[in-house]
């Protein structure tokens, strides 16, 4: 069937690496000679969706969790096999920080299915490496292949998270930064934070896999997918390390921009003093009543002018000693 139906991709694992492509009708045949099928599927077709439910070794409940259209990170065993619910993150350009892409993922001894709502760089890497002859050859190395792409490109997006934070405190000081840094330190809160909310379930969902040892899991993969749990948990470490930093650099802006408003705050106050006095000598002396001091006297103007000109400087003195300026 053409993609245009939601097939994707359809084949078998040739167990040296690489993959026959096959129309999806001849899939039983090769199956049925040892062989592991894969069948990746566009999931928002009517056509793909169609033929999920129609197979007989996919239970409902699984069925009903591949084609959900929201899902959360999950595994879930079945007496055929096993369902398995990833999230990835969204590497196009244009999408948001907390875009998150699903896998979902129906395997068995002999077989797997993959459903996609959007394009799945996973996936990608997978079929590319089975075009190059070095991709999984076996169900197990197709789960932990899924996962130490996803990993690879969680880790990348971790490293220019913790980049972007590290450039955002090396601005902090700078008073003209603060606006800008605002809005990006808030973005990278958000995707860590998504990205957090996800990396715990499919940490367990790779522990459980490694603990429950489905029939097709040999040890080499039980071991390989016991580390891609822990590979998680040193993700989701990290990211809590860096909600941490984030954390603290938005208490230093908040701080930072508290002590620039106490600082204005300050010296208008300061000026205020200063001039107070002099505004009230100033229109004291300029009352229409007899008796002004120095009415008479033709030094009379500068006379009160170096008489103000030295208060305020003595106050300008005053309050410079007392360091509020």
């Amino acid at each position: 069937m053409a993609s245009d139906d939601g097939f994707v991709f359809t084949g078998v694992l040739d167990g040296e690496g690489g993959a026959h492509v096959l129309d999806v009708d001849q899939l039983s045949v090769e199956q049925a000679k040892g062989l592991v099928e894969w069948v990746h599927l566009d999931i928002t077709k009517e056509p793909a969706r169609r033929w999920l439910a129609e197979q007989q070794d996919v239970p409902e409940l699984a069925v009903e969790g591949m084609l959900a259209p929201d899902t959360e990170p999950r595994f879930a065993e079945f007496d055929d096999g096993i369902l398995l619910i990833l999230r990835e993150v969204n590497t196009h350009e244009r999408a948001e920080p907390d875009d998150m892409i699903s896998l979902r993922l129906w395997i068995g001894p002999r077989r797997i299915i993959s459903g996609r709502l959007r394009h799945l760089a996973a996936i990608e890497d997978i079929k590319v490496a089975l075009a190059g002859k070095s991709g999984p050859g076996s169900v197990a190395q197709f789960l932990c292949a899924v996962g130490h792409n996803m990993a690879k490109e969680k880790a990348h997006i971790l490293a220019g998270v913790a980049e972007e934070l590290d450039e955002i405190d090396e601005n902090l000081a700078q008073a003209e930064e603060s606006k800008s840094l605002r809005p990006r330190i808030a973005r990278l809160r958000r995707r860590a934070i998504q990205l957090h909310r996800f990396f715990k379930p499919q940490r367990a969902a790779f522990a459980d896999i490694a603990e429950r040892r489905p029939p097709w899991v040999d040890d080499a993969a039980a071991d390989e997918l016991a580390e891609l749990s822990a590979e998680f948990g040193r993700l989701a470490a990290d990211i809590e390390a860096i909600l941490g930093r984030a954390q603290v650099t938005q208490d230093e802006m908040r701080a930072l921009e508290t002590q620039r408003a106490n600082d204005i705050t300050t010296t208008l106050t300061v000026v205020a003093a200063i001039f107070l006095p002099l505004g009230f000598a100033t229109g004291l002396l300029g009352i229409n009543v007899g008796g002004i001091p120095l009415a008479e006297s033709k030094a009379g103007f500068w006379a009160v002018c170096g008489v103000l000109a030295a208060l305020g400087v003595g106050l300008w003195l005053y309050f410079r000693n007392k360091r509020y300026l």
